[in-house]
């Protein structure tokens, strides 16, 4: 998938973070489930802002659909776990869960850390990893 540049606007930075505050108090602390995914998943304020900071073909509407994670990710297909594409020594893998935002493919990709901890690290539209070939 080639890059796509968003102009971000004033409006739309404006909505960012209004929605970084709702998540806050909506998500921070809750605990998020997938009826295929045995783990227990959280998210903390450094998922949200890497959701928020990603890139995305449907920037806006990517951020709102973080309002809505827990639908999202209960909705969401498991596809598989990968290694961690930054090889850092504290994720042990990277599960990535496809989705659909503004009628375009998405993964929610979920870290899981050596101590055991499922945490929301972001969104993307554009998983280099994965082989467009698969059935994804």
């Amino acid at each position: 998938m080639e890059k796509t540049n968003i102009l971000i606007t004033a409006e739309m930075k404006k909505r960012r973070k209004e929605i970084k505050e709702e998540a806050k108090t909506l998500l921070v602390g809750q605990v998020l489930s997938h009826p295929y995914f045995p783990h227990d998943i959280y998210i903390n304020m450094s998922g949200i802002k890497e959701w928020l900071n990603q890139p995305h073909r449907h920037y806006s509407e990517k951020n709102e659909a973080l309002l809505r994670l827990p639908e999202l990710l209960n909705d969401a297909e498991y596809i598989d776990a990968v290694p961690d594409p930054k090889g850092r020594d504290y994720i042990m893998a990277s599960h990535l869960f496809k989705t659909i935002i503004a009628d375009s493919d998405s993964w929610i990709i979920i870290n899981e850390s050596i101590w055991g901890e499922y945490l929301v690290h972001s969104i993307s539209d554009n998983i280099p990893y994965v082989n467009k070939e698969q059935d994804l």
